[in-house]
């Protein structure tokens, strides 16, 4: 059975949609001084690549970062959603923690350095570090916003293994119309929640470029066609684009995650018809899974 069979024969014999949703954010470093190696050279060739193939995408930019962006990003591939204002490694950046004006004052300002940078007003988001929570999405559609995409079914964070900071284990898979009172159970909200797709092959984690990175085409393609949602969210971080050097102050599973070299990307997209991607925009029309 070559990778093709493999495909026809996913889980429930279901045609995976991937959607490839970005992050675009300050680089990820543990001195927690801001740079934009990510976006200045990595961000570039990973978007020309994805545009090589027709290949539609979204970016999510953190306002902070907003005014460095490259020329040209915004055409008809790209879906435009803002990633919060900051984000900095760590609780701080957890808005999940927040009081409910600090939420808005940030979703506000965010909001307003991507409409400043992109030409429009963006109407997806996601929480930097998955963090949003019911007050998050309360918050949101007061703003104007149809989308979040924070939640990342299976994962739970905890401070010092003791202070929980977020619990997704229960959050459903596919789309759907969150509580505003519970983020991860099923209510009456107008914004859609999409959910990240958990990674099978590495539990708590995302389906990501991070890990096409490290682990390769093809577990990437086994963890895609095994995702059990409706959609196949592969996310990636501007970071993850760029090769990081000796002395560079990231962490060590960030050189594993990252990479500059755009061969195994392309491998990974080339075992997917290009019928099979979609950007926000298709998943907001069609809307929760029934």
């Amino acid at each position: 059975m070559d990778w093709r069979d493999e495909m026809d024969q996913g889980p429930a014999h279901k045609r995976t949609e991937i959607c490839v949703s970005i992050d675009v954010e300050r680089d990820y470093r543990v001195d927690g001084a801001i740079s934009v190696r990510g976006i200045e050279e990595g961000l570039p060739w990973f978007v020309d690549l994805l545009r090589s193939r027709d290949i539609p995408f979204d970016l999510f930019i953190s306002g902070e970062i907003a005014d460095v962006l490259p020329t040209g990003l915004n055409d008809e591939h790209t879906t435009i959603g803002c990633h919060g204002m900051q984000h900095p490694s760590g609780p701080a950046s957890y808005m999940n923690r927040m009081k409910v004006a600090s939420v808005q004052r940030d979703v506000a300002k965010a909001t307003e350095c991507v409409r400043r940078a992109m030409g429009q007003n963006p109407v997806y988001f996601r929480a930097p570090n998955f963090s949003a929570d019911g007050r998050t999405i309360s918050v949101l559609e007061a703003a104007g916003y149809k989308v979040d995409s924070s939640v990342l079914p299976g994962r739970c964070v905890k401070r010092w293994r003791l202070i929980p900071l977020l619990d997704h284990r229960d959050a459903p898979v596919s789309p759907y119309h969150p509580d505003p009172n519970h983020l991860t159970r099923e209510g009456r909200s107008r914004v859609l929640e999409v959910p990240l797709s958990p990674n099978s092959l590495l539990p708590g984690g995302p389906l990501g470029l991070g890990f096409l990175n490290a682990r390769g085409p093809s577990e990437t393609f086994r963890a895609t066609t095994a995702t059990p949602g409706r959609y196949a969210i592969l996310l990636a971080h501007s970071w993850e684009m760029v090769d990081w050097r000796r002395g560079d102050p990231v962490a060590p599973w960030v050189r594993t995650a990252a990479s500059s070299r755009p061969e195994r990307v392309a491998e990974f997209l080339d075992r997917f018809p290009v019928s099979t991607f979609v950007n926000m925009d298709e998943i907001l029309a069609r809307g929760a899974s029934d």
